[in-house]
């Protein structure tokens, strides 16, 4: 294969021009490593006010947009077609809407998508420290990937809680690459007349090789890439290994709140598409001809008429056991070494429930939030660390249990789903109010680990300390968080109460779950 990463990452280190120009309209013509050559074409970025050391490029192509007749189907690789000006985050991947009220639409609105949607989606973002940064370093950066969440029925990269400028602007010492992939029936039609069930996962990949094809441009370690994600974006990283353990590319998975577990979808008869294809006028067709008809019907009619059925039978489109991107025996799998033998970073949040309930000032309880927590994302996680630790495979277990009043405004929400995530992204005084110096100290905690692991996957997660106000849990100057194993006390738990990180048992979580 031709790569571009060993010409450009030469003259990346040797001078501050990424790429001979082979035109004025290719050329950096101030040597700031704005104007990258990539498999896409020339990728023109930005820098702004707000993070003035980091190169942004906002909306950058990785396939083909996946409309006519390549809705349904596997993607495109992106063909080069003049110069992309990445200056703005793209739509996200057209969504399912729901009128349901949660604490994400009561009160934290940063979780959720801004700027619209549209089926021409397949856009990843970069964000890049300064090209004199890069050439200060001793080798090439790691990349973070992050995959969003979103329940694999809507969400994406425009997300204001999940915009990583200021972290990459303090450390100048990582790349973070945000994908969009296809959701809901775009994304995982399974469908009868279709070879391919789980396009979206399909996308997830190709983005992968996008990264690793071009990263170097953008001073990137292709050999040190973390694939990362949250809630179905965990699921999608731990099934990814799954479904590519011979060559994942990534040297290293980070899997907040999901698991393969979390994939649930049944309909091996392919009913919910047929349905969804009789409400949308493609009715009494043989599956073939099913796909057709349902290619041709706009694509705002069939989110209208997905997100806006309430009868029965009830339908849904997430992914499906397919037997290539996802399976029904994972343990098996992992027993079997049918798994990529990389690290995992994985871990789940003290409160996860009140993510997933109808909102209400007073909340549902705390017997409904636990037993929420632990059905919907808890125990999955808990189950994937011990397939993991059946398998032989090393993982780093995590229980995130911050309680912030400028992310859970109210006593209840806790650590519920995604809270972990702007103090991951350094977004966490952005929109609620400012943080604490305690809060600092676990945001930059929970950071600092999550970089060390993609900076040496094989050394795993280490930390120094940082004052006397956020101490080591080992109370000395250097922390390596042990990998898990079933029985250990080995499970890093963050900001629970006023202690910023401290080695525990699992079974305040396993304990609770079925067979574990």
């Amino acid at each position: 294969m031709f790569s571009l990463r060993a010409c450009v990452l030469t003259a990346l280190f040797a001078s501050r021009t990424l790429a001979a120009p082979t035109s004025p309209a290719t050329r950096d013509t101030n040597g700031e490593g704005l104007l990258v050559q990539t498999s896409s074409g020339p990728i023109q970025g930005f820098f702004n006010q707000t993070a003035p050391n980091v190169r942004q490029f906002l909306g950058v192509p990785f396939a083909e947009p996946p409309v006519d007749d390549l809705r349904f189907s596997s993607p495109v690789k992106k063909q080069p077609n003049g110069t992309v000006n990445a200056l703005a985050l793209p739509p996200s991947c057209i969504q399912q809407t729901s009128n349901s009220s949660s604490i994400y639409t009561t009160y934290e609105t940063g979780f959720l998508i801004s700027g619209g949607d549209s089926e021409d989606c397949l856009y990843l973002s970069i964000w890049a420290p300064r090209v004199e940064s890069i050439q200060s370093q001793q080798r090439p950066l790691p990349v973070l990937l992050y995959i969003p969440g979103g329940g694999f029925t809507s969400g994406g990269e425009a997300s204001l809680y999940k915009i990583p400028d200021k972290w990459v602007q303090r450390t100048q010492s990582h790349i973070v690459v945000v994908m969009n992939y296809r959701v809901n029936v775009f994304g995982f039609p399974n469908a009868a007349g279709l070879t391919e069930q789980n396009v979206g996962f399909l996308d997830q990949r190709l983005a992968v090789e996008w990264v690793e094809d071009n990263i170097a441009n953008f001073g990137g370690d292709p050999a040190r890439i973390t694939l990362w994600g949250q809630s179905a974006g965990a699921g999608s990283v731990t099934a990814y290994s799954y479904g590519y353990p011979e060559n994942p590319i990534v040297a290293a998975l980070i899997a907040d709140s999901g698991a393969p577990g979390i994939i649930d979808n049944e309909d091996y008869a392919h009913t919910n598409f047929t349905f969804l294809a009789g409400l949308v006028g493609c009715s009494g067709l043989d599956s073939t001809e099913e796909i057709s008809c349902v290619r041709n019907v706009s694509a705002r009619t069939l989110q209208t008429a997905l997100s806006t059925y309430s009868g029965s039978p009830s339908i849904s489109f997430k992914p499906a056991v397919d037997n290539i991107t996802a399976f029904a025996n994972w343990t098996e799998r992992a027993i079997e070494g049918k798994v990529a033998r990389i690290p995992l970073l994985t871990g789940s949040n003290a409160n996860e429930g009140a993510g997933f309930v109808s909102f209400t000032p007073n909340g549902p309880g705390e017997a409904t939030l636990f037993n929420l927590t632990e059905s919907i994302i808890a125990c999955p996680v808990a189950e994937e660390v011990k397939n993991r630790n059946l398998g032989g495979l090393t993982t780093y277990r995590y229980q995130y249990a911050g309680n912030f009043s400028n992310i859970s405004p109210l006593s209840w929400f806790g650590a519920y789903h995604s809270s972990e995530l702007p103090l991951l992204f350094g977004t966490h005084y952005e929109y609620g109010g400012p943080s604490t110096q305690y809060e600092w100290d676990v945001s930059y905690a929970m950071e600092a680990l999550w970089l060390s692991f993609a900076e040496d996957p094989s050394r795993g997660p280490v930390r120094l300390a940082i004052g006397d106000a956020a101490p080591n849990p080992n109370n000395s100057s250097y922390f390596s968080w042990p990998a898990f194993e079933q029985g250990s006390s080995n499970m890093l738990l963050f900001a629970e109460g006023d202690t910023l990180m401290q080695l525990v048992g699992s079974e305040r979580i396993d304990d609770y779950c079925t067979g574990l």
